[in-house]
């Protein structure tokens, strides 16, 4: 079980990219936009937590869902890590130099059609969250080892509009799916590549 900050990094320098996708292949009139999101990590003695938030109802996308903090690249965004951590401070409150990018998952194209680059990084502090009220109803952590735990990692498979399967973890009284748990899954496989074809069919 990966408890500590060493142990994540080096587990995750060790692994190979994840061969996880959200999406096969889109049709070739998607124009995808690029956009970013924080797999923020939080060390507590307990073990290392991870960061979600459950988005406002009224957002044009995603409306309602639990997600990793992240958005579109903004045109003055220097790079999609900067897009990442800007969104990250804008919709949780805390700065960016309080986290510590350690690496990035492959991007991940989803049928919303943007093309999503998810960075991974610990924070440098105990987190006080000052969620903007205009995109977060709710900030939460869930421990890494539940999460990353493939017994609760469900697929349905559906092979229409080119997606070749869509994730689905429960966890307490939520649903993560989607996006969000195709990241999660990706995340899982690089720091647990033995274990990487294991997963519960929904169908």
């Amino acid at each position: 079980m990966i408890k500590t900050r060493e142990q994540f990094i080096r587990q995750f320098n060790l692994g190979r990219p994840s061969p996880t996708r959200f999406v096969k292949e889109l049709p070739i009139h998607y124009d995808l936009r690029p956009s970013a999101v924080l797999i923020a990590l939080v060390e507590q003695p307990q073990g290392i937590e991870v960061v979600l938030t459950k988005r406002t109802d009224h957002l044009r996308h995603h409306a309602g869902q639990i997600c990793f903090p992240g958005g579109r690249q903004d045109a003055d965004d220097g790079s999609l890590q900067v897009t990442a951590l800007r969104e990250f401070e804008e919709e949780l409150g805390v700065p960016r130099d309080q986290v510590e990018i350690i690496g990035q998952l492959p991007d991940m194209p989803v049928i919303s059609r943007f093309m999503i680059r998810p960075y991974v990084g610990f924070l440098k502090t105990q987190p006080q969250w000052q969620p903007s009220p205009a995109e977060v109803e709710e900030v939460f952590t869930v421990p890494l080892h539940q999460l990353l735990s493939h017994q609760l990692h469900y697929a349905y498979q559906l092979p229409r509009f080119g997606v070749q399967r869509v994730w689905f973890i429960p966890w307490r009284e939520r649903m993560i799916w989607g996006a969000t748990a195709a990241i999660v899954r990706s995340l899982s496989e690089q720091l647990l590549p033995t274990t990487q074809k294991l997963y519960r069919p929904l169908n």
